[in-house]
């Protein structure tokens, strides 16, 4: 993983440590487009290659996720459980029940009944809104009934568990696993909280508080841009194109300042508009690769290659951008059934 090698050693090193019993928390921290998720994504297949007994449990927070109380805990709990955010009712009361039996043999009926009604609010706006005032010791039970899950998936391998994009995160998620956190730390369990560097963010109150908890045992993996080297072998790793310019590839780089996420839009881009194609095994830079301009800014290549889709894929991917990041395929198809005005 070009430019990355050390910090996955690093987050491979914790994971060691917390196999063995230790537990460990580590925040990887960097701006949109560096790499954090790539990073994660890189050491879970390393791990569960590795160690085919470890658990792997994530929870995201949706950009718009400030105003929904416990989004973030929410959508643990579904990976825990195994369903996603467009289940049906039925079928999450029955993947929640099925799972608390399994994990917790006779204890299961209260945890249930807590982590039910916190799934059955997330459906609800109104219901929503009365579970933001719910007194203290309510969140204590639900932090109480995590817990358990936790504890008991950790007696059967190591845990990893990973909270991304904390920038987004609702103020109930924060304090629910602030309380959860320090619980949690005598078990095999590796805590990863992955964040821009927002500190203005509710959600930095989690990376901050792991600081205040776990002094030396929180482990903080900065992702900076990649060195001009690094940028350059990207490019060559991406594609090996030949007879690129040797002007287009510095203002490629240029414009990049290290972010490789720019770099693979750049050249998602230029294949895009033909001014880079294939022939046979080989990538080849055509006469017009000269006369493109690339845009300043991360946000301005995205939009301007979704100003290059057709009518209708525009309309799919605003649709699916107001569902959130991850959603079932149903949801989207029946929304693309309504009729626009």
């Amino acid at each position: 993983m070009i430019g990355r090698d050390a910090q996955l050693a690093h987050l491979r090193e914790l994971f060691g440590i917390a196999r063995a019993g230790q537990g460990r928390v580590a925040s990887v921290l960097g701006e949109p487009g560096i790499g954090k998720s790539r990073l994660l994504a890189e050491f879970r297949a390393s791990v569960e290659g590795e160690d085919s007994s470890v658990r792997w449990i994530e929870g995201r927070c949706l950009s718009y996720g400030k105003t929904l109380p416990y989004h973030l805990v929410l959508d643990v709990v579904r990976s825990v459980i195994g369903v996603s955010s467009s289940a049906s009712e039925p079928e999450v009361r029955e993947a929640l029940q099925r799972v608390m039996r399994e994990l917790l043999g006779d204890g299961w009926a209260e945890p249930y009944a807590y982590l039910g009604h916190l799934l059955s609010l997330k459906l609800d706006p109104e219901a929503q809104a009365r579970l933001s005032a719910l007194d203290r010791e309510a969140i204590k039970r639900y932090v109480a009934s995590l817990l358990q899950i936790v504890r008991a998936i950790s007696t059967r391998g190591p845990v990893v568990f990973v909270f991304e994009d904390l920038h987004w995160a609702d103020a109930a998620s924060t304090d629910a696993l602030l309380m959860l956190m320090p619980l949690a730390a005598d078990l095999p369990l590796l805590s990863i909280l992955s964040s821009r560097r927002d500190r203005d963010a509710v959600g930095w109150r989690l990376v901050s508080g792991a600081r205040d908890l776990f002094g030396d045992a929180l482990t903080e993996i900065r992702l900076d841009p990649l060195s001009s080297d690094q940028a350059r072998s990207l490019v060559a790793n991406l594609l090996e194109i030949e007879s690129l310019p040797q002007k287009t590839r510095d203002l490629i780089l240029s414009k990049a300042e290290g972010n490789p996420f720019f770099v693979e839009e750049v050249i998602r881009m230029l294949i895009d508009r033909g001014a880079i194609r294939r022939e046979g095994n080989s990538w080849i830079a055509t006469a017009s690769v000269v006369g493109v301009e690339i845009p300043d800014t991360l946000q301005g290549l995205l939009l301007e290659r979704i100003d290059r889709l057709p009518k209708e894929s525009r309309r799919t991917l605003r649709v699916a951008s107001v569902i959130g990041r991850q959603f079932g395929v149903t949801i989207l198809e029946r929304l693309l059934e309504v009729p626009t005005t």
